[in-house]
């Protein structure tokens, strides 16, 4: 019964500590934890947390995130300040800005419309068909001295 208690102490022992920690520091150690090691991204966002309600740190980071290619990185850094009461208009709002970002890069990067072939080169084509036949029905079916 003991080596049943111990890990439930363990598991409390944890909780406060999880709880105790900030969310942006708790998204950092993740972050640290999964390979993110891009600096100027984490730069960027402490910027954009300290001056939360100032439009230039968070066009910055968008900036960045677009060239960077870090777009669900920072969409997820947003959606986890949705259900912060203070929060959540601007983060709601960069959220659709990401979408509308993404989008626009997605069509930006589509391929473009097929080109018809030029006329002149399936007549070619056809003409070296043809004379390619027309050699194979000489070769083949008449008759040679």
């Amino acid at each position: 019964m003991t080596e049943e208690d111990a890990p439930k102490d363990e598991t409390k022992a944890e909780a406060p500590d999880a709880s105790a920690a900030d969310a942006p520091v708790d998204a950092e150690s993740d972050l640290a934890s999964i390979g993110d090691k891009d600096a100027v991204f984490e730069a960027l966002w402490k910027r954009a947390l300290e001056a939360w309600d100032d439009d230039k740190p968070h066009a910055a980071l968008l900036e960045h995130a677009l060239k960077s290619e870090q777009l669900p990185q920072l969409a997820g850094r947003y959606r986890a300040f949705e259900r912060d009461p203070e929060k959540a208009p601007r983060a709601k709002k960069k959220i659709d800005g990401i979408v509308i970002a993404a989008t626009q890069m997605l069509m930006a990067t589509k391929t473009p419309p097929r080109t018809k072939t030029p006329w002149q080169w399936s007549a070619a084509a056809a003409l070296m068909f043809a004379i390619v036949c027309a050699w194979l029905v000489y070769q083949l079916f008449i008759p040679h001295r």
